[in-house]
């Protein structure tokens, strides 16, 4: 059962990369969005990296990775977290998440195999946000810029609609359903 579902940071704003130990990588945002979307799939969120490290024994998933964003230079992905990784999140026990990273030569980032729940990232990445106000906010501001553009648009054809009915289509548009 999917019990929180927020955005997370994977990867701090590039394109050249610093991990806390002196490791680097490159990486173009569009260019992971773009593996993410053709794996065609959700990538697995563990813990502390069990699927890199355990290689073959149970490493449960605390969550999905189920779409991914270039915000500013920066990586974010939607995440359903499980009942269990919910719980840790919202008591503070787990803060950060940390890439697994696909790589090509030159230590640059092709993609991403998924993620881990960590408390010391390599990268400095945001802190999860349980609450996610801040993205509330975000996606409300979004919806108007586009719901006013769909409403000047509509009037440019001669289709006089209230923003009221600009937003319910916008939304429902967004959220991959027409209105009609």
């Amino acid at each position: 059962m999917v019990a929180l579902v927020i955005w997370g940071n994977l990867l701090p704003k590039g394109p050249d990369l610093t991990a806390r130990d002196d490791r680097r990588w490159t990486y173009n945002p569009a260019e992971v969005v773009a593996a993410f979307v053709a794996n065609q799939g959700p990538l697995a969120v563990d813990y502390e990296h069990g699927q890199d490290l355990l290689k073959g024994e149970a490493a449960p998933a605390a969550g999905w990775i189920v779409a991914m964003e270039d915000r500013d230079g920066a990586l974010w992905g939607k995440i359903e977290w499980t009942e269990r990784a919910s719980a840790m999140i919202r008591e503070r026990e787990y803060r950060f998440l940390s890439s697994s990273m696909r790589l090509a030569n030159g230590g640059r980032i092709i993609g991403l195999d998924g993620a881990a729940l960590v408390n010391r990232p390599a990268l400095p990445v945001a802190a999860l946000d349980p609450d996610q106000t801040g993205e509330t906010e975000r996606e409300a501001r979004a919806l108007a810029s586009k719901a006013q553009v769909y409403q000047t648009e509509q009037a440019t054809l001669g289709r006089a609609i209230t923003i009221s009915e600009a937003v319910t289509t916008v939304a429902a548009m967004s959220a991959g359903r027409a209105a009609f």
